[in-house]
């Protein structure tokens, strides 16, 4: 009987120890609250808690692959630690191969503008004004996933003693020039 008692009290230290692991890098990456950081992942608050109180010595597969995504862990690392494991390293980030990423989806995304705003103006039958207001809309929900993209580079440099502030959003990825050109060359303005 003492060899039962013995391996649920080492799953539940290596459990507890998981969980504060789990709680300390979700309030690292800026939440304050289990509930928040559930709902975002799209994980239960249920299971959550199970997770930071240390309370089951397993999970679904499922669970384990959104730990680790939604932590910026590396795969392997929130059940490695829940078996008392050394967590498995994550790969180095090629930065300068991200940050050409970056830059291509910018890049697509100027051209992108521009033949959307092109193609709905001439099908729509909307005057300019409306079709630009509803492209840079759409423009905006895109560059809001960029700025979380360079926002999470920012912090992989920081994680490696670079220094980057995030702040230093790149003016490039603001005004979509090519738009600008098609807007002065739609309406006769030259604005």
């Amino acid at each position: 009987m003492t060899g039962v008692a013995d391996s649920s009290e080492r799953w539940r230290a290596t459990a507890e120890a998981a969980g504060q692991a789990v709680i300390e890098r979700r309030v690292e990456l800026g939440y304050r609250t289990r509930a928040q950081f559930a709902d975002d992942i799209e994980l239960t608050t249920k299971t959550l808690g199970q997770v930071e109180r240390g309370e089951r010595p397993s999970y679904d597969r499922s669970t384990y692959v959104t730990l680790d995504q939604s932590l910026d862990w590396a795969p392997g690392t929130f059940e490695a630690l829940l078996k008392g494991e050394d967590p498995p390293l994550r790969k180095p980030v090629d930065l300068e191969s991200e940050f050409a990423t970056l830059a291509g989806l910018v890049a697509n995304l100027h051209r992108l503008d521009a033949q959307i705003l092109a193609a709905l103006l001439h099908r729509s039958g909307l005057p300019f004004e409306a079709v630009y207001d509803l492209v840079m809309a759409e423009r905006a929900a895109a560059v809001g996933q960029l700025r979380t993209n360079w926002q999470r580079l920012a912090e992989q440099i920081r994680q490696r003693g670079g220094t980057v502030d995030v702040g230093t959003w790149p003016p490039w990825l603001e005004a979509p020039p090519i738009v600008e050109e098609i807007r002065r060359g739609e309406d006769g303005s030259g604005r």
